[in-house]
């Protein structure tokens, strides 16, 4: 474009001599001039566009090839006759899950950003509407790291080789996925258009760059995954995938229907309908007769079960057992069909019934609890659908993800359809609560406790950073905490009260005996001791409850600093950050500077400057169930000995 315009400036400014009263001699020159000028400018230009379309050329091949065959035909073909559907699909995030990056799509800096991780520097650039990164080639940075396990796990005697001897070069980010929370970045690889991880993730919150690593609750001493795209991601973030490696070579050649999760993912794949609506004398008929069209899938005229399996065919725990016919084919799972046997929803409680699972792991659940808690209910975001099976509602009823969420009718943050963001939600099933709300909730009418899935859905799960409500209706149990370490939702709201409190509550309100408790879960609140005492994932959604308004509300907010404090060193970046974005909830922590990445001996000092501004008044009375003595005391002994009883076993949640 700058030789182009450069062109036209010459020719510009010789154009005036054409004209102006000159020696016929002076005038041939400058039309020679003239000409020469103007024909450079357009040999450049010309140079300028083989050059952008040879570079948009080399991207696409190394991207995943859109269209595939099975009848789909993209989201683009539904939007003439379905413009309304089209616009709000087109504004939700399920069609950003994945894709090409291009100006209107990424979020994070690349204006010449230098970014540093362990012993490597990525140099970050734009040209134009293209993204460019400098670094390690990708190929043998995965590869060096597949090392690097080997030895650590003791299967190689030899260490990999030092980084300093890397090749680099520059890569054109081809796809990024994510548009909500966090952008994750894809690099080509040399095997096809195979896309590998950049190790960078752009936080949208904090408008910055981390390390990958420290977007997800990961055991920190384990090494840094090392993720493809198209063996990964392209299950949940594309439509209808087919990783398509060849057998021997393994050189990719993968295709989608679509990048994200577009129309077809939801309505089946659309070519037939498309072809015989051509004809409107069929259309006005189907509609004139109020009939269904039988050559697409509406997931509203389902019934519950088969429309959450619309849902369910990504939102789910599930394991693959024919993973080689996968790789090739993609899921066979179809809208409006029956569940795929070979791709079936893990079902914890239920793993003996499910025949293709393998033994190994039928005989040790635990392999599991990175996405379930041990009774099998869903931990980990994005699974909401194997919540929603275990549930009452679902097994007895009609529940269905339909009851409660829209695509097309709702706003692009949780896609809860219309009033589904109350009590409603509930009522209109279970219409006999309407008008003794507060007599069943045991809380004042228009209380955050008398919103039924502040008990029955708590914010149980994780991931993306935050806490996140189960899909598993239930009703708060004691004795189910004790089993499972969940934390339960009386004691997520009331954060200074210890389970013991909760016991009797619910005895006094249900008849039942209470559990018999030990001494300190009779007296000390059950948040403290699940921060204190609890693993990773305890930690971080007790951590987000206290930075959860109604729940400080409810508990009061002057005690919970050195709470939060403590877990500013925590040895899990995820919830470090849980952790600090909560304490700058509190009033005098609103600027306060951390850096849940920064340097370990920064990290090491943020408790003690947390605790030297905390604004507690000396005319603070004792508050036992916290710790906190008169005078706002902390009982530091007790806090020391519950932090040596904490879950240090490694945790990874499989978001």
């Amino acid at each position: 474009m700058e030789w182009l315009l450069l062109g036209l400036l010459l020719a510009a400014a010789l154009l005036p001599l054409l004209r102006s009263p000159r020696p016929a001699g002076a005038q041939v020159w400058a039309g020679i001039f003239f000409v020469a000028a103007t024909a450079a400018g357009a040999w450049l230009w010309q140079a300028h566009l083989e050059i952008r379309t040879g570079a948009r050329a080399s991207l696409e091949e190394k991207l995943p090839h859109p269209g595939r065959p099975g009848g789909y035909v993209s989201s683009d073909s539904c939007r003439s006759c379905h413009p309304d559907q089209y616009t709000s699909w087109h504004q939700s995030y399920h069609r950003t899950m994945t894709q090409v990056a291009t100006p209107s799509s990424v979020r994070g800096d690349f204006e010449n950003v230098t970014l540093r991780l362990r012993d490597e520097t990525f140099q970050l650039q734009r040209h134009g509407d293209e993204y460019w990164v400098e670094m390690m080639d990708p190929d043998w940075r995965r590869t060096r790291a597949e090392q690097q396990l080997s030895f650590d796990e003791g299967k190689s005697t030899s260490p990999p080789g030092p980084a300093a001897g890397a090749p680099r070069g520059w890569q054109r980010v081809g796809l990024l996925t994510g548009s909500h929370h966090m952008q994750a970045y894809w690099v080509p690889g040399k095997n096809g258009n195979q896309q590998l991880g950049f190790p960078f993730t752009w936080l949208m919150e904090d408008q910055r760059w981390v390390p990958r690593n420290d977007v997800f609750l990961l055991n920190p001493d384990a090494p840094p995954p090392h993720q493809v795209w198209n063996g990964n991601c392209i299950s949940c973030h594309a439509t209808a995938g087919q990783p398509r490696p060849d057998p021997q070579t393994q050189i990719m050649d993968t295709r989608v229907a679509e990048l994200g999760i577009a129309c077809e993912s939801c309505h089946g794949p659309a070519q037939e309908h498309i072809r015989v609506n051509s004809d409107p004398r069929r259309r006005y008929a189907l509609r004139r007769e109020k009939k269904p069209d039988p050559t697409i899938v509406n997931p509203a005229r389902l019934d519950a079960k088969k429309s959450s399996q619309v849902c369910g065919q990504c939102h789910a725990v599930r394991f693959n057992s024919k993973k080689a016919e996968w790789l090739t084919e993609g899921f066979r799972y179809r809208p409006g069909g029956e569940e795929d046997a070979k791709v079936p929803p893990v079902r914890y409680n239920h793993l003996a019934e499910t025949p293709v699972l393998p033994a190994g792991l039928k005989d040790n659940p635990e392999i599991l609890h990175g996405s379930f808690w041990n009774d099998g209910m869903v931990r980990v975001s994005g699974r909401e659908y194997s919540g929603l099976i275990e549930s009452a509602c679902h097994e007895r009823g009609e529940l269905s993800c339909l009851s409660c969420h829209s695509m097309h009718k709702s706003k692009p943050d949780d896609q809860l359809a219309a009033r589904m963001d109350g009590n409603q939600a509930c009522l209109q099933c279970h219409q006999k609560f309407e008008k003794n709300l507060s007599q069943h909730t045991h809380h004042a009418a228009g209380s955050s406790g008398s919103l039924c899935y502040n008990c029955h859905m708590p914010h149980t799960t994780y991931g993306l950073l935050k806490a996140i409500r189960s899909h598993q209706i239930s009703s708060p149990d004691v004795a189910v905490d004790l089993r499972t370490g969940r934390p339960n939702a009386c004691n997520l709201c009331h954060l200074d009260q210890s389970l013991g409190w909760t016991a009797r509550k619910l005895s006094e309100w249900s008849g039942k005996p209470p559990v018999p408790l030990g001494a300190d879960q009779e007296t000390v609140a059950a948040s403290v001791s699940w921060l204190l005492r609890g693993d990773a994932g305890q930690r971080a959604l007790v951590a987000w409850h206290m930075g959860w308004e109604p729940a400080r509300k409810t508990s009061g907010e002057d005690w919970l600093a050195p709470y939060l404090a403590q877990l500013l060193d925590d040895p899990y970046s995820a919830v470090r950050y849980v952790a600090r974005r909560s304490l700058q909830r509190l009033p005098g922590y609103e600027k306060f500077p951390y850096d849940y990445i920064g340097p370990a001996e920064e990290r090491r000092r943020a408790p003690q400057r947390a605790l030297d501004i905390w604004p507690v008044p000396k005319t603070t009375p004792a508050r036992p169930s916290v710790l906190l003595e008169a005078g706002g005391f902390l009982q530091r002994d007790k806090i020391a000995a519950l932090l040596k009883q904490r879950n240090n076993t490694p945790l990874e949640l499989m978001e």
